[in-house]
């Protein structure tokens, strides 16, 4: 691991640590997401490594502390931007993380590297693959079930970037929704 992303691990483990709880489980999350990026450069060796990897561990750096009105991806970039300059990254890579970390919700701006999407699958991926929906379900007392499973849609739908992947994890996907609709009829 090359010293720019050894940093940028130190700062979003810095973010958690100084907000001193992680309600959105950004601990167990961003690891995930490395585990797939890692999954992804292996099969796409032509996207820049470096890149995609720094953004795993910035892409969350906007969502504490809360709460806020202001989007985390939007947050995220700023605080990516910051951290950047102050190591002086080149420009034009620095740009290139940016549009990454921006457009890994595939909210208001949209992946269009090879990079960015990459990104964003590995975000929707380790959602899938780590706790991330039974956690939403846990932390509100009612209300959360539409949103968890428009969520869980969500990220269905941007694993489409990569149709071989979205085929490979439609049975865990599958799974999510079994799982969720029968824990809501617990009722707790």
């Amino acid at each position: 691991m090359s010293t720019i992303i050894k940093k940028a691990k130190a700062e979003f483990i810095r973010m958690v640590i100084n907000f001193s709880s992680d309600p959105y489980h950004l601990m167990p999350h961003v690891p995930e997401a490395e585990k797939w990026a890692k999954k992804m450069l292996k099969k796409y060796p032509k996207a820049d490594k470096e890149i995609v990897l720094l953004a795993v561990w910035l892409h969350d750096l906007g969502h504490y502390p809360i709460p806020t009105k202001i989007d985390h991806a939007i947050r995220s970039e700023q605080r990516a931007r910051k951290f950047l300059k102050e190591e002086n990254y080149s420009k034009d890579k620095m740009e290139k993380v940016l549009h990454v970390v921006r457009a890994h919700r595939c909210k208001d701006v949209m992946p269009e590297t090879l990079e960015a999407k990459i990104m964003a699958f590995c975000d929707s991926a380790s959602h899938m693959t780590d706790t991330m929906y039974l956690d939403m379900v846990r932390v509100d007392e009612e209300g959360k079930f539409p949103r968890t499973y428009a969520k869980m849609e969500r990220d269905f739908r941007d694993l489409a970037m990569f149709p071989e992947m979205q085929k490979e994890l439609t049975e865990i996907y599958e799974a999510w929704k079994t799982l969720l609709t029968a824990y809501e009829k617990i009722d707790l």
